[in-house]
């Protein structure tokens, strides 16, 4: 069983390559979305990530700007699942030696929209050109004004909330994988969206960090029953949600392949969404609630694991069953 991490190979992965005191539960150790590196009198936030083609992107299902976006997303939501607002970004770029002038100027225009768009600025890196499976990965920071939002933060009598529209992206890599494309069925194209380009909700973790009292968080990359695992085993309690208040789109019911719709939802990845505990004021709630949708799902309780509600009342194990790189 995993020590720091919830249930996943990934995860036990990376422990394995670490002794216990590179983890900690205050922010400056492995363990959370992010370091915290406290400078100056202010508190900063620093990830990293990589996206690789054939593993996190194909090239027949994305022009390599929309996966440079994506993979600057995930990140940008990483530090927004610390409580923070990107203002610099370091970015190392494994482009194909087969990428004319042409193609590296519209991700130049890519990487100068998203900028000015999200308020902060390249401020270095590197590149390399490789003969195939083209690479991006991004070194981010940003500012955390109040709390810094921590795994380890939920606290018994906490309410579990998330934000946005569950199993939307995980339908949109199925859709791919069946062999249809955008433009085919207008039906469709939403779920296409969700996958291809997420939307993180980038104010609602500054949004948090503002409330009186520490929230847990952690963006939705894996899926919401590996993110609940790792809230659980940071913080040491028992979170249960209730599924008649899991929000997610109908219409997955009536998609193709829809006869897994109900995995998409629990443990469909790619998300980029926050999930979320605290203990919230009617007023922060409502300051909460426009900067994103956010639905209450479930509570923390005293215990371990994570426990999912049925229709009929009963409470059953969830087991973490999302993305593992």
């Amino acid at each position: 069983m995993n020590r720091f991490f919830g249930p996943g190979e990934e995860f036990s992965f990376i422990e394995s390559l670490f002794d216990a005191s590179h983890f900690a539960a205050d922010g400056t150790g492995l363990g959370d979305d992010g370091y915290l590196l406290r400078a100056g009198g202010e508190t900063w936030a620093v990830s990293t990530d990589t996206s690789v083609e054939g593993l996190h992107f194909r090239g027949d299902w994305a022009t390599p700007e929309s996966a440079l976006e994506k993979a600057l997303l995930s990140n940008l939501s990483d530090i927004n699942a610390m409580g923070g607002k990107t203002s610099l970004a370091f970015f190392n770029l494994g482009a194909l030696k087969a990428w004319d002038r042409a193609q590296i100027e519209r991700l130049g225009q890519t990487l100068a929209r998203l900028e000015a768009r999200h308020g902060f600025r390249i401020a270095g890196g590197d590149t390399v050109r490789k003969d195939n499976e083209a690479c991006f990965t991004f070194t981010v920071m940003g500012k955390i004004s109040g709390h810094p939002l921590l795994r380890g933060n939920a606290k018994p009598g906490h309410r579990i909330y998330v934000s946005g529209s569950l199993g939307r992206s995980a339908a949109g890599l199925a859709l791919f994988a069946s062999g249809r494309r955008p433009g085919q069925d207008a039906a469709l194209d939403p779920f296409f969206s969700a996958h291809s380009r997420p939307e993180p909700p980038l104010a609602l973790g500054p949004a948090l960090a503002a409330c009186r009292h520490p929230a847990a968080a952690i963006d939705i990359s894996d899926g919401l029953s590996s993110e609940l695992g790792h809230l659980s085993r940071r913080s040491g309690c028992r979170l249960a949600v209730e599924w008649g208040k899991l929000p997610y789109d109908k219409g997955l019911e009536r998609l193709p392949g829809a006869s897994g719709w109900r995995d998409w939802v629990l443990n469909g990845g790619e998300e980029y969404q926050l999930l979320f505990t605290g203990d919230f004021s009617p007023e922060e709630m409502t300051d909460l609630r426009a900067h994103a949708v956010i639905s209450e799902i479930g509570t923390v309780r005293a215990g371990e694991g994570v426990g999912i509600v049925g229709a009929d009342g009963a409470e059953k194990e969830l087991a973490a069953a999302g993305w593992s790189h």
